[in-house]
């Protein structure tokens, strides 16, 4: 499929079809699935309660299966080297990559879903075995920025995002909000107002609004995806009976690089500063969530 690179300066995103061959996703899919068994994945209730862990339960150096495997067809590939740099420059650099893994509710134990029921993030790292913290395990995201992570940095990278499998409407699908990122960095959980079936009113935090598409992202393995740092997006629960395995590389300009590039002109356009020095209000001083209220969820 032909792309406009300007779709990325005007809309906040690409997407890239059949850009990784799929048998090589799939292969990578089946590795990672291999080295866990679901049905264990979860801790007790009573280790859990003890434990009573929310920060550092998502995979770190040293701890993040995707440095195990074989993945030179991605991060080798001249093709996505060449795109990476149409983007982010000639010195662009890796700041993060790793699985995520969207879990079937049947995998679920009802105490789990009791604790998570309508939060806005539903990160299952505290609740799995910490054996099994080398992949990122979710049940459903709100909508929500990347630079979330990433108090008082400037909106210098962007996600990546590699379907490894096919991925329908009921495998836990990303949904984009088009021009979203125009209104730079806002404080999660953000001003949203569904206006109709794939439409949304966005507010920021200096009460600046804009009418957003929903691009909801269903398709084959082998489609690569990639958006601006502040472009709002999440996730719904898995439906499927089979956990949906993505790969996810956050990717960032090299500050020494004076290159005029793709991330530069999208974030020239943005209409407000390019860094927050608060970025969410949703946890307590443990880190968890204590805010609910799903907007994806909910509609």
């Amino acid at each position: 499929m032909s792309v406009n690179p300007n779709n990325f300066v005007i809309n906040g995103f690409e997407e890239h079809i059949n850009f990784f061959d799929k048998t090589e996703c799939l292969n990578l899919m089946n590795a990672a699935l291999d080295t866990r068994n679901i049905n264990e994945l979860f801790l007790s209730k009573e280790v859990f309660e003890k434990e009573k862990k929310f920060k550092g339960v998502n995979p770190m150096v040293g701890r993040n299966l995707l440095e195990k495997m074989d993945t030179n067809f991605i991060f080798s590939s001249k093709k996505f080297n060449d795109k990476m740099i149409q983007v982010c420059g000639k010195k662009y650099k890796i700041l993060n990559a790793k699985f995520v893994m969207g879990i079937p509710k049947k995998f679920i134990p009802k105490w789990v879903e009791n604790e998570l029921r309508d939060t806005l993030v539903s990160n299952l790292g505290s609740f799995v075995q910490e054996k099994y913290r080398d992949i990122t395990y979710f049940s459903g995201i709100d909508f929500h920025q990347d630079i979330i992570d990433y108090p008082n940095r400037n909106s210098d990278f962007i996600t990546v995002y590699i379907y490894l499998d096919k991925v329908d409407r009921n495998a836990a699908p990303l949904y984009l909000l088009q021009n979203s990122h125009l209104l730079g960095p806002a404080t999660f959980p953000h001003k949203l107002v569904k206006k109709d079936t794939n439409q949304y009113l966005y507010k920021n935090d200096f009460d600046k609004e804009i009418i957003c598409d929903l691009k909801e992202l269903t398709n084959d393995g082998g489609t690569l995806y990639f958006w601006n740092c502040n472009l709002l997006h999440g996730t719904q629960p898995q439906i499927n009976d089979v956990p949906r395995i993505s790969v996810r590389v956050l990717v960032k300009k090299d500050e020494n690089d004076d290159e005029i590039c793709l991330i530069d002109l999208s974030n020239n356009k943005i209409n407000g500063p390019l860094s927050l020095s608060k970025t969410r209000i949703d946890l307590d001083a443990l880190g968890k969530g204590v805010i609910r209220g799903n907007i994806i969820n909910k509609n």
